[in-house]
C-alpha cells in the first residue's frame, strides 16, 4: 500500500511540476500578450499622423511639379485630407471636376509622380498619352519637366506627340506595316 501511495505522490509533484512550467509559461505568454497589445494601441493612434505626414509630403512635392509643368507660381495644387485635388489661385479654389482637361492632366500626373516619389521604392513610372487637353505651350514644359525628372530610373512616355523627342534619351516609333 506504501509504494502505491509512493507513486501516486510522485506523480502528483511530476504534474504539479508540469502545471508549474504551464504557469510560467502563460505569464511569459500575458506579458507578451501585453506588449503586442501596447504596439497595436500605439500603431492605431500613429497610424493617423503617419498617413498625414505623407499627404502633406505627397501634396508638396505635387504641388512642386505643377507648378514647375504649368509655368505658373501663382497657382497652387492641394491633395487634401479627403484626397481631393484642388487647385488654389487668388485666393480661390477649385476641384478637380472644375478644371480645364490640361490642368486635370497635370494635376493628375504632379500627385502621381509625387505618389511614386514618397510611397514607393519603384523608380519607373509609364505615362499614356499625358498631353492629351494640353496646348502646344503645356506640352512642351510637360515634356522638359518629365525629362528632368531624376526620381526615377526609367519613365516611359507612350504618345502619338512627338513633343517628348527632344527631352528623352531614346524614341522607339511603333507603326503600322
Amino acid at each position: 500500500h506504501r509504494i502505491a501511495l509512493q507513486r501516486e505522490l510522485e506523480q502528483l509533484d511530476a504534474v504539479r511540476a508540469r502545471l508549474e512550467g504551464e504557469r510560467r509559461k502563460h505569464g511569459r505568454l500575458m506579458k507578451l500578450k501585453e506588449g503586442i497589445e501596447f504596439i497595436r494601441e500605439k500603431l492605431r493612434e500613429a497610424g493617423p499622423l503617419v498617413a498625414e505626414s505623407y499627404l502633406y509630403n505627397v501634396s508638396v512635392e505635387a504641388n512642386q511639379l505643377f507648378r514647375e509643368m504649368m509655368g505658373r507660381p501663382d497657382q497652387s495644387l492641394r491633395w487634401s485630407r479627403d484626397y481631393e485635388i484642388i487647385l488654389e489661385e487668388g485666393g480661390h479654389e477649385r476641384a478637380f471636376q472644375n478644371l480645364s482637361g490640361g490642368e486635370q492632366m497635370v494635376a493628375a500626373l504632379s500627385v502621381r509622380l509625387a505618389l511614386l516619389k514618397e510611397l514607393s521604392d519603384v523608380r519607373i513610372a509609364f505615362f499614356d498619352e499625358p498631353t492629351v487637353n494640353m496646348d502646344a505651350e503645356r506640352r512642351e514644359r510637360l515634356a522638359q519637366i518629365i525629362g528632368q525628372v531624376r526620381d526615377f530610373d526609367q519613365l516611359f512616355v507612350i504618345s502619338h506627340d512627338d513633343t517628348f523627342e527632344q527631352t528623352v534619351d531614346a524614341v522607339v516609333s511603333v507603326e503600322r506595316p
